[in-house]
């Protein structure tokens, strides 16, 4: 039987092409940093979270800036339908994935830098382990503030086209912040923003994180860990939801109505108080009940897509960061 492997004479040939296959290999993982990882996993839970939420998110909208007496969902339903077809439903969802993409990869990526140095300065790396429930809130509270500095103007314009009735164009919607004020129209609502996207972070990543490491070791998490994912984000998303929801009607309405409404030249506190002496505190919950299906839903989708694209990919990070 012929012996495959090489001789003396020949191990200087066979070396070199061995080499080269390693160098191959490495090169193929090269691009799979851990940062790079958390990107690509990022950009595609963002698109698919913002798919998943857009029909809600629309009609949510729609009823949610309107200051007169709440409409029914079926009727404003039955209204975008008729103006724009199914696809209306859909509308700002190309604006939308063009801020969430960002966003998102943003998010996961920041997340795991804020985590590992809040735990080195809390003393955390000394001790070893997992990190601690503050930990994940306040890394996640820090990941929420740096990640809407930098993706508020493409969301006040998603919000801007997905409640234009007819055709929108983003050529008229730019023009018409312009008129509005520039650049300083582009970051109206950012200080509710800020205020709601920093809890709403710190309990989604808070909740989840925690919920996967205490649960992991469980029958059901063994038997059926992406479902388990689904529903550890949706609770994640749900807590925040709660607290976070009269912010989110304030910025809204900042965000879409511009410097016509009064609303748009107060401060957070101020524009809460107002709409709560003009509608109560029916108004600052206005459109919950769809809320508590939908951003939840979006939160779980992306929390769990996030986890499994990264776990797909693990193994080409591995392979790059140990060499």
């Amino acid at each position: 039987r012929r012996s495959t492997r090489c001789s003396p004479p020949t191990e200087a040939l066979c070396a070199p092409m061995a080499s080269s296959s390693a160098g191959d290999a490495s090169a193929s993982a090269e691009g799979l940093k851990g940062w790079q990882v958390t990107m690509i996993s990022g950009s595609i839970s963002g698109a698919v979270a913002t798919l998943a939420r857009q029909p809600i998110q629309r009609l949510k909208w729609i009823r949610q800036v309107d200051p007169g007496q709440p409409v029914p969902y079926g009727t404003v339903l039955r209204r975008t339908v008729q103006e724009g077809g199914v696809l209306g439903l859909f509308r700002g969802s190309t604006a939308g994935i063009v801020r969430n993409i960002p966003h998102s990869s943003l998010v996961y990526t920041i997340y795991p830098w804020w985590e590992r140095n809040i735990k080195a300065a809390l003393g955390g790396e000394a001790r070893g382990g997992e990190s601690s429930f503050g930990t994940r809130f306040f890394a996640g509270f820090a990941t929420g503030f740096c990640a809407t500095v930098a993706t508020h103007p493409l969301d006040t314009i998603r919000v801007r086209i997905s409640l234009t009735q007819g055709e929108a164009k983003l050529a008229d919607i730019l023009s018409d912040v312009g008129r509005q004020g520039g650049v300083r129209a582009l970051y109206h609502g950012f200080a509710a923003t800020m205020v709601g996207a920093g809890p709403r972070l710190a309990l989604g990543f808070g909740v989840f994180e925690t919920l996967k490491v205490e649960l992991q070791k469980s029958d059901a998490y063994q038997r059926y860990p992406t479902a388990c994912k689904a529903v550890f984000g949706y609770l994640a998303g749900l807590s925040g939801e709660l607290l976070i929801y009269p912010l989110d009607t304030v910025r809204r309405r900042q965000q879409a109505l511009g410097d016509g409404s009064p609303l748009a030249r107060k401060s957070v506190g101020q524009a809460i108080m107002m709409v709560f002496r003009q509608e109560g505190l029916k108004g600052m919950y206005k459109g919950l009940a769809l809320n508590l299906i939908k951003n939840p839903l979006a939160t779980g989708v992306s929390l769990t897509v996030n986890d499994c694209v990264k776990d797909m990919l693990r193994p080409y990070r591995r392979r790059a960061e140990g060499r």
